[in-house]
């Protein structure tokens, strides 16, 4: 896949093919950031983006009902609580049949059809209520459904990419500049236009099946017992939720379960030699690191922050959150890995990456981590799907330069404070 963007941040113009491993280096500063959140932004937002519309008009209809049932409905019925049930299960049989309505052949009216519906039971206090109820509900839904999907399609981009981005999608340099992003996936594109922070238009001919997560911070794993997510940061969220849950259709039959396994053997190996054992919720709902090595379970909040970074990718995998060809964003994961575990974090995101075909961006300062996925991509040969580029300032904008042939580039650029330094211990 492809991905285009102009004018967002602090990049002008910059295109990133994005088909195994991306690296990204280079400045502080320079938007590499910056396109990772904006894929974060994309697949998550448009992930089964047609059952997340019908699935948000079917609960606005069903809110539509229970508004206007609220203050007509049996007055004469006991408690509030009674009331309140008595509600649920009207508005339940309504939405259902509005549902069926909407999917059905049928001839009469939404008023019409409401009105023999309400007519077989037995529920408002008198004739007048029952009329204005009807027809104001016949209204209402009318009234939203009458709005686009493409409409919403919009509202919901602007949304996910106005969380992600903090509300600062234009460009930096001047933020009436329409800002411009394109996804090529199998030669077929998504392509959005933002103005003002706000997404203005968008055309789609690809329906995204699969989810993206964005991982900057081993500490998140600190917060797993946490009940209630809290933050305002989405990324942030998404995971966390993501580790906190084990998917339902973790694998679909037997068959996919023995492929799984066969393909995590040799991850878990390399995460053995750093985290021999697992992280599960105790009879308190409490996470724990439970090990061979230890006479009792561990906090999480207790494990190294190394640990932390190889423990959060096994959770991913083993709860079947992380499936074959999702995205994953893994910005500067080398910060706080001691060289030794950079190159055996390195060594997993290959294999990673060969054995469940994932799409990988990674941001990185550091000339080791680099150096590794250069030699753990030609040693399990997916080379050809390893992408480098470099990220520079240039003024108040920013460029990526495709130095996959020349990674060279990316090492002077790294190597160049280095070079400094010992400038200034012999010359003074």
């Amino acid at each position: 896949m492809q991905l285009k963007i102009s004018n967002v941040g602090k990049i002008e113009n910059a295109t990133i093919d994005v088909n195994g491993i991306t690296v990204i280096a280079g400045e502080n500063n320079a938007g590499k950031s910056t396109i990772g959140k904006t894929m974060f932004a994309i697949f998550n937002s448009m992930n089964n983006m047609d059952e997340k519309i019908a699935q948000e008009r079917k609960n606005r209809i069903r809110n539509i009902i229970n508004g206007l049932l609220k203050g007509k409905i049996m007055q004469n019925i006991g408690t509030i609580s009674d009331r309140r049930r008595r509600i649920n299960i009207i508005s339940t049989k309504l939405l259902d049949a509005i549902m069926e309505y909407l999917d059905s052949e049928e001839v009469d009216t939404l008023e019409a059809y409401l009105r023999k519906q309400i007519s077989e039971t037995t529920i408002f206090d008198n004739h007048e209520d029952e009329e204005e109820f009807v027809t104001e509900c016949a209204a209402k839904v009318e009234a939203l459904l009458a709005i686009s999907d493409k409409r919403v399609m919009t509202e919901v981009v602007t949304r996910w990419f106005g969380r992600v981005f903090e509300g600062q999608i234009s460009p930096l340099w001047e933020e009436e500049i329409e800002s411009e992003i394109e996804i090529v996936i199998k030669d077929k594109k998504i392509l959005y236009h933002f103005k003002e922070n706000t997404c203005i238009s968008l055309e789609t001919e690809v329906n995204i099946l699969h989810q993206a997560f964005y991982i900057d911070n081993p500490f998140i794993v600190d917060e797993m017992s946490s009940y209630i997510i809290g933050s305002d940061n989405i990324m942030k969220n998404y995971l966390l939720n993501s580790l906190q849950t084990v998917s339902e259709d973790i694998y679909e039959n037997i068959f996919d379960a023995v492929a799984a396994k066969e393909k995590l053997a040799e991850i878990n190996e390399i995460s053995t030699e750093v985290i021999d054992g697992d992280i599960e919720k105790n009879q308190d709902g409490e996470y724990c690191f439970k090990s061979n090595n230890y006479a009792e379970p561990l906090n999480v909040v207790n494990m190294s922050t190394g640990m932390k970074s190889f423990a959060l990718i096994k959770r991913l995998l083993e709860s079947g959150n992380l499936k074959e060809k999702d995205v994953i964003i893994l910005d500067e994961p080398e910060i706080h890995l001691h060289p030794e575990w950079q190159l055996l974090y390195a060594k997993m995101i290959v294999l990673l990456q060969k054995h469940f075909d994932l799409s990988m961006i990674i941001t990185t300062h550091s000339p080791y981590f680099l150096d590794a996925i250069d030699v753990f991509s030609a040693k399990y040969n997916i080379a050809d799907r390893t992408k480098y580029y470099l990220a520079e300032n240039t003024g108040n904008t920013s460029v990526l330069q495709d130095v996959t042939n020349n990674i060279d580039a990316i090492y002077k650029k790294l190597s160049d404070p280095m070079q400094m330094l010992e400038n200034l211990r012999y010359n003074g």
